[in-house]
């Protein structure tokens, strides 16, 4: 008996030892600059963040993760955007506002049930990509020192009304995130 006990805790010890894993996170950001033919520069902040799980014993790779994020500002932070895991297209300037296309990922967890047992459940993630379009306000007073500035969405109407009128400037990234456009057979 006493010697099964310590074969048990022999066995938790190094179950518990192999499966301990150390997080290793390369981290890189790229800034690209693009002066437009508006005069204004533009800087874009790409960070990619790749993450890995190392078993701490076996040195295995149980896990490799990477994200991405994206900011970007016009003329040293006149206008600022950061969209997150939002891949910024496109930058519109019109007399007196800032608009911004951008596409973004959106999870969809789906419920399902098992046909063969109504009690069993399962969940399904889907990756979907939506179209954003926001126009910037800036509500910031005394140099830029004192009140707030933020981006709120509008509808994608309102936004190819202002291209008519508008000057509408690419956005560089690296083209991740697209919209799938299926024809009418599917």
């Amino acid at each position: 008996m006493k010697n099964t006990l310590y074969k048990i805790i022999v066995l938790l010890f190094l179950v518990g030892v192999y499966s301990n894993c150390t997080s290793e996170t390369e981290k890189q950001v790229d800034k690209t600059n693009k002066l437009l033919d508006n005069g204004m520069r533009l800087v874009v902040e790409k960070t990619n963040e790749i993450t890995k799980e190392i078993g701490v014993f076996s040195k295995h790779n149980y896990r490799t993760t990477r994200s991405y994020t994206y900011k970007f500002t016009v003329d040293g932070g006149d206008v600022n955007w950061d969209g997150g895991s939002g891949e910024p297209k496109h930058i519109l300037f019109c007399e007196n506002a800032v608009y911004v296309h951008y596409l973004k990922e959106k999870y969809i967890t789906l419920e399902q049930r098992n046909s063969g047992d109504p009690n069993i459940e399962y969940n399904e993630s889907v990756n979907n990509v939506k179209e954003v379009f926001e126009l910037y306000i800036d509500n910031r007073y005394f140099f830029k020192l004192f009140g707030d500035d933020y981006w709120v969405e509008i509808t994608p109407e309102s936004y190819e009304n202002k291209k008519i009128s508008c000057k509408e400037y690419d956005i560089p990234n690296d083209n991740e995130l697209s919209l799938i456009i299926l024809d009418k057979d599917g």
